[in-house]
């Protein structure tokens, strides 16, 4: 049995190795598409925004003088009223400020100023970062303004009570987006090709009619089953390892630490849960292209329901009870708890029992629609 075993595993590797496109997707995707979603940045730099100064003093002028790079670009300096429409809805700036006439006159007579921030809403998230931006400008500015106008020393200023709030962030401490967002890739790019290659090393089978010719030999239907699966997680877990010390250590530039290895134990059992989901896509598509359908059909709704882009805690509480069967969830938890924070896998049980119970099920559901079908 371990003889014909190796003997088709061989078969699946050679098949594999074969397809070039295949092997170039692949790598693509563990390395480029990885490194590729590391660039992007919720950050805003050089965003357009347009002045329109009635007041024409040093105070609107020191405030403008603040709100340029590296988060803010002026391009346009408005002189009519009308311009102001004009420009947001053109899409040519996302962010308007205006000074009116008294501005500097109620400033310098001891009054509260006021100044308008316009802000292009259909880019909301943008439009929040830069409102935050602006408001935390405004506020350091209030704050030297008060100590200048009340002719408060150094000496005095020490002695003003106040409450000290110091952020401190863990794990990331420079907020580095490019970390999360690789991470949140590779794992996308893990179930992807997980599903795609098992299933797909099925349907081939039986779309090139060799399937037939597999069920009259001797062979036994977990012989054939592990013959398909191994391989693919053998070759996933090659490219997993390229993906983390070639990708995120060299390209991305993310501290691996030695904990890493648990991270390729995590990405073994979760790529069984994946085979079993690859199983049951096999049982249902008969061509390549019904393979990637399905597979897609699967994937977008486990990864918005996930927790990786909206918040648990935010979901209606229906939804909440099928996040917390979904296993992409549970990786998502154990893969950034330890790359990222150094969990060891005793820390993190919870997560680690979770996702075996919820693989031994997907496992056993695929391979018994496997088993049934080609029985």
């Amino acid at each position: 049995m371990s003889y014909r075993l190796f003997l088709l595993m061989r078969k699946e590797f050679v098949q594999f190795f074969r397809n070039i496109p295949l092997i170039f997707i692949v790598l693509y995707l563990i390395t480029f598409d990885v490194y590729s979603a590391g660039s992007i940045s919720m950050d805003i730099n050089n965003y357009p925004i347009a002045i329109y100064n009635l007041d024409q003093t040093q105070d609107s002028v020191d405030i403008i003088d603040k709100l340029r790079e590296p988060y803010f670009k002026i391009t346009h300096v408005i002189e009519e009223e009308n311009q102001v429409q004009q420009l947001i809805e053109s899409g040519e700036v996302s962010v308007v400020v205006v000074f009116p006439q008294d501005f500097s006159k109620k400033l310098n007579s001891y009054q509260t100023a006021e100044m308008q921030v316009i802000l292009d809403g259909s880019i909301s998230n943008a439009s929040q970062l830069a409102m935050g931006y602006i408001a935390r400008i405004l506020q350091d500015y209030n704050e030297q303004l008060i100590l200048t106008a009340w002719k408060i020393s150094d000496i005095t200023k020490k002695m003003i009570p106040y409450v000290n709030f110091e952020k401190r962030y863990v794990y990331n401490p420079n907020l580095i987006d490019s970390w999360n967002f690789s991470l949140q890739e590779l794992f996308l790019i893990i179930t992807l090709i997980g599903m795609l290659l098992i299933a797909a090393a099925m349907v081939n089978e039986k779309q090139f009619g060799t399937i037939e010719q597999l069920m009259v030999t001797p062979l036994r239907i977990y012989e054939i089953m592990l013959a398909k699966i191994v391989p693919m997680v053998i070759i996933l877990l090659m490219g997993t390892f390229i993906a983390v010390f070639v990708t995120l250590k060299y390209w991305v530039g993310m501290p691996i630490t030695t904990n890493v290895w648990a991270f390729f134990v995590v990405t073994l059992l979760y790529v069984f849960t994946v085979a079993g989901l690859g199983l049951m896509i096999s049982t249902i598509s008969s061509n390549l292209s019904d393979t990637v359908l399905f597979s897609i059909l699967i994937l977008v709704p486990m990864l918005f329901l996930s927790g990786a882009y909206v918040p648990l805690e935010a979901m209606p509480e229906w939804m909440r009870w099928i996040v917390r069967v979904m296993p992409l969830k549970y990786y998502i938890d154990l893969g950034s708890g330890i790359l990222l924070k150094e969990n060891s896998l005793f820390s993190m049980w919870r997560e680690m029992g979770m996702l075996l119970l919820l693989g031994i099920a997907a496992f056993t559901i695929g391979a018994i629609r496997f088993r049934k079908a080609y029985q």
